[in-house]
């Protein structure tokens, strides 16, 4: 996959031709960096290694402060989160600032995406996230791939929300909350 490296649609940085999808061993899982085209399939390689009930969650940036609101939809079917993602895979993707994953309450397995396409996936199998992530495409690495390692003063990155069909990450939990979706207190 060197050299085939793709920034999402919300996401600005010099120098990522260099990269590459990767993952490193981490305590209780792994994390890497993945390019913009292997987002989904990876969200939905983890969702077929989770147990469910499943969970979907989904920050966002707050506009006044730094900090993030938080919506969750639990007690997801692995159908259910599927069809989360691929019904919003093209804001989710490609969207810069906001984070999102799925989960399972049963096992406490789990996939975030967070900033510039980094993901951490915990899990208690870590040799079957390891196989996964490397039939997918990801190289194994000491130290993964990180575009925060590519930024400096000169290189500052931006992340920035997209838009798709007229719609935004930000109307996920409005779209979402009859089907239970809530914010975190």
């Amino acid at each position: 996959m060197m050299g085939d490296f793709r920034l999402c649609e919300g996401v600005c940085a010099e120098g990522t031709q260099k990269l590459e999808s990767s993952f490193s061993l981490k305590e209780n899982g792994v994390e890497g960096l993945v390019s913009a085209q292997l987002i989904k399939p990876l969200a939905e390689l983890a969702i077929g290694l989770f147990s469910e009930p499943l969970f979907f969650f989904l920050e966002l940036p707050r506009s006044e402060d730094e900090g993030y609101d938080v919506y969750y939809l639990d007690n997801c079917t692995a159908p259910v989160a599927r069809a989360i993602m691929e019904r919003y895979a093209a804001l989710l993707v490609n969207d810069g600032p906001s984070r999102f994953g799925f989960g399972s309450h049963k096992t406490q397995s789990e996939i975030y995406f967070t900033d510039y396409q980094e993901f951490e996936l915990y899990t208690p199998d870590t040799g079957a996230a390891v196989k996964a992530l490397e039939k997918l495409g990801l190289t194994k690495k000491a130290k993964h791939d990180s575009i925060w390692e590519l930024l400096s003063e000169d290189n500052e990155g931006s992340l920035s929300t997209v838009e798709a069909e007229g719609e935004t990450v930000y109307d996920i939990p409005h779209q979402l909350s009859a089907e239970g979706m809530y914010k975190a207190e």
